[in-house]
């Protein structure tokens, strides 16, 4: 019994001293993007920089999208992204850019995130759109 008993308190032991191994969360599916020149989002421009890119913890609506900083430590945006399909689930995240003005930032049109038909798309004003094609 007493063998019993130490050997059950050696592994609880062994357990707490290991790390902890966390598992892929798909649900906020946080994606790291490292922009090399400013960006265009829908209400503002973001800086060169290092964000990652996640679902907002919303119940019921799947289409927040909070843009954070590289430590995740300051949220620099929260937008709201319309569903599109794609037919096929991509391999890898990834995000889809349209070219303004020569001269002013790229607009992010998309997110789209590994292993997902789900696409987030973003609308920008009519303003904004009308600058693009001149």
């Amino acid at each position: 019994m007493r063998f019993l008993i130490s050997a059950s308190l050696l592994v609880i032991v062994i357990s707490l001293l290991l790390p902890a191994t966390a598992t892929a969360d798909d649900w906020n599916r946080a994606t790291t993007a490292i922009f090399n020149n400013p960006v265009r989002i829908p209400g503002q421009v973001l800086p060169p920089g290092i964000y990652v890119f996640k679902l907002a913890q919303i119940w019921g609506d799947r289409n927040v999208i909070q843009i954070w900083n590289a430590d995740e430590t300051v949220l620099c945006a929260q937008i709201f992204g319309w569903p599109d399909y794609l037919r096929r689930a991509p391999e890898g995240s990834h995000f889809v850019f349209d070219e303004g003005p020569k001269g002013t930032p790229l607009v992010l049109k998309a997110w789209i995130y590994r292993g997902n038909s789900h696409v987030q798309t973003f609308n920008y004003t009519k303003k904004l759109q009308n600058e693009r094609r001149r």
